[in-house]
């Protein structure tokens, strides 16, 4: 075990100290942090790739349009950083309700109404992660097509990042969908899903628009 403290403040932590907390044989930090972190690591490079594309002559047209993308990815880094600790407190709490009681028929229905709850407010915190992650595939195409040519491996590399972070956090929705007894609650977060995933192919087009190009 090494969360102790770090519990509520692992997003904040240094690289070593929280890939030891994921390896730990405590469930927290996650899968969940991990999207968070990739989220993270995606808006840092899209974000690097613009900054190399502002203060040069030649980049003078660009600017603002990069200048935003800086700006905007900036704020996803630090969104991300929260999610971390958001999504671990969240299965902490589907983690609690696991442990209810479950001898009675009382208790039992208890437990699942809890583990309902949990295992919902647990989803809410993939489904974040997703809509920025979307964000920053939008940013990297925008990137790629209009910055710097000479590092946009790098904003495939945001893309790609993203598009990991969307993926595990479709892994941990599903996961929580079965715990989930509310029909409308299920259907809501199934549809949020189905709509997330589209933009995969928009992150793979980025890549793929990278790799096909001559040198790169």
């Amino acid at each position: 075990m090494i969360m102790g403290a770090l519990s509520s403040n692992i997003g904040h932590a240094d690289i070593e100290t929280f890939l030891d907390a994921l390896a730990s044989d405590d469930p927290t930090p996650g899968g969940g942090a991990g999207a968070a972190l990739a989220l993270a690591m995606g808006a840092a490079l899209v974000e690097m790739t613009a900054c190399l594309s502002i203060c040069r002559r030649r980049f003078r047209a660009i600017e603002p349009d990069m200048q935003r993308v800086i700006a905007r990815c900036e704020a996803i880094r630090m969104e991300a950083l929260g999610f971390i600790d958001a999504d671990t407190q969240a299965y902490e709490r589907v983690m609690d309700a696991y442990a209810l009681d479950r001898e009675t028929e009382q208790e039992r229905e208890h437990r699942d109404t809890e583990l309902s709850r949990a295992s919902h407010q647990a989803s809410l915190v993939p489904l974040q992660v997703v809509a920025r992650a979307e964000e920053v595939v939008d940013l990297a195409r925008e990137t790629e097509e209009k910055g710097n040519q000479n590092v946009v491996s790098d904003a495939g590399g945001g893309a790609a990042l993203a598009r990991a972070a969307i993926r595990i956090s479709e892994m941990n929705v599903q996961a929580n969908l079965r715990s989930i007894t509310d029909r409308e609650v299920r259907e809501e977060l199934v549809d949020a899903l189905t709509n997330a995933v589209t933009v995969l192919d928009s992150a793979d087009a980025v890549v793929e628009s990278i790799l096909g190009r001559e040198g790169v």
